[in-house]
């Protein structure tokens, strides 16, 4: 029994000695199962393993993914990179307790060990300065809006290739110092990036403002004809200057001062269809249409600046009775040919009157001038004063200062070449008879022709 006994501690010590000898083995060597940087180590001195850290810096290379799809490859030797033993070998080895050797048994360890490297930073600095990637670099261009004829194009940015040299130097360091083999530049945030982009607020609430001035459709009416204020004619109320778009009153007052221009009939010359000489030009006088500018380039200004869809005519600072191609008179009016001392008056395209008259006494310089004028008001029983008379009359409408249409009582001969010697002051003599018509059915405002 004793006999026993005593081989079983003697078992037991060959263990014990066993166990302290691969104890004291793994003090200094890797356990079964270990791995450094990919490489198994099982079994190696610290020494060894880095022998074998140092052997894979020597060959380490960086590749530099780079916009567009390709690369640059540096190596450790272009970068300015020394490797030497490093300490963290020693500790890792510490972290395998050679006395729990027996875990290798059923657990691995993996390490990613990198030498200790220091930098020749001029070499370094020269390399990345060297590369392509930051020689050719092109330049972001930011997201901008144009103008064109009709509208505007918004250019997306562009993100270019230029890269940021103090964020590469970053990217490239760590990367070398972890013995890491690819950077991914615009992953890492190497690349200068356009200040503006297509949805940035800038560009959306200029896009959007733009967009809705150019919905403008402001048409103005005249007559059958009409005149569009739309997209092509907004692009030139807009000035631009970089992300701030504003409109131009200036230029909203030059067009609206063309459409005056183009359409405006006060004091302008005119065709009118007349009774015996066919169509006529008459110019001067007082009647005629006249766009109130100041009025009307606030109104478009406003309508514009809603992106408003509106049919109107424009404000009016005169008014005439019609609009037509070239003859604004419409067909209700009195026309006077002094030449043949005669006056028609038309209502709705009717002759309402046929009459002789007398105008102007031309011997005097009185003449009744050529023009188109209106009539000012209507006045029953008037007394018409001048330097040297104060004549009473029944009717009286006044068209253009002091010369009007009136009746005539005192007179036995109208028409003919009585005007010639024996001519008003002038104004317009009519016979009582058809004065009282012309006055009865003819309102203020109404055209009143006059030509020789």
């Amino acid at each position: 029994m004793l006999k026993r006994i005593r081989w079983y501690l003697w078992i037991l010590a060959g263990i014990f000695l066993a166990y302290l000898a691969a104890s004291v083995y793994f003090m200094e060597h890797f356990f079964l199962g270990t791995a450094v940087n990919g490489e198994n180590v099982e079994f190696q001195t610290v020494k060894q393993v880095n022998s074998l850290i140092l052997e894979q810096a020597e060959g380490y290379g960086l590749t530099l993914l780079e916009r567009g799809g390709t690369e640059e490859s540096v190596t450790a030797q272009q970068l300015g990179m020394s490797f030497s033993e490093t300490e963290n070998v020693r500790n890792y080895k510490r972290v395998q307790n050679g006395f729990l050797w027996p875990r290798m048994f059923w657990q691995q360890d993996t390490y990613q060990i990198a030498p200790d490297i220091t930098f020749d930073e001029e070499t370094f600095d020269e390399t990345l300065a060297s590369l392509s990637c930051v020689r050719e670099g092109e330049e972001p261009e930011d997201a901008r809006v144009e103008l064109t004829a009709d509208g505007y194009e918004l250019y997306p940015e562009q993100q270019g290739s230029r890269i940021k040299e103090d964020v590469l130097k970053e990217q490239v360091r760590a990367a070398a110092e972890t013995l890491t083999e690819t950077v991914d530049l615009e992953e890492a945030g190497c690349y200068e990036a356009p200040s503006l982009t297509a949805d940035s607020p800038e560009i959306t609430e200029l896009t959007a403002k733009l967009d809705q001035w150019f919905a403008t459709e402001v048409t103005y009416e005249f007559g059958s004809q009409t005149e569009v204020v739309d997209s092509s004619v907004v692009a030139g109320f807009i000035q631009l200057d970089g992300c701030e778009a504003s409109l131009s009153e200036e230029a909203v007052r030059a067009w609206v001062a063309g459409l005056a221009d183009r359409r405006d009939t006060y004091k302008k010359s005119r065709q009118f269809n007349s009774t015996l000489r066919g169509v006529i030009t008459v110019s001067g006088g007082n009647y005629g249409w006249q766009i109130d500018q100041e009025t009307e380039t606030a109104a478009l200004l406003a309508s514009v600046e809603k992106g408003e869809t509106a049919a109107k005519q424009p404000a009016w600072s005169r008014e005439g009775k019609a609009w037509g191609d070239n003859n604004d008179v419409g067909d209700t009016y009195i026309e006077v040919d002094m030449g043949a001392q005669h006056m028609w008056a038309y209502k709705d395209g009717a002759l309402l009157i046929d009459t002789d008259v007398v105008t102007g006494n031309i011997s005097r310089n009185y003449g009744t001038p050529s023009m188109v004028a209106a009539i000012q008001y209507k006045d029953r029983n008037a007394v018409l004063r001048g330097d040297n008379y104060a004549t009473p009359v029944k009717y009286w409408m006044p068209f253009y200062g002091n010369y009007g249409i009136h009746d005539a009582s005192w007179r036995r001969e109208f028409g003919g070449t009585v005007y010639l010697t024996n001519g008003s002051h002038g104004c317009v003599n009519t016979p009582p008879a058809a004065m009282k018509v012309i006055f009865e059915n003819m309102d203020s405002g109404t055209p009143v022709v006059l030509y020789y």
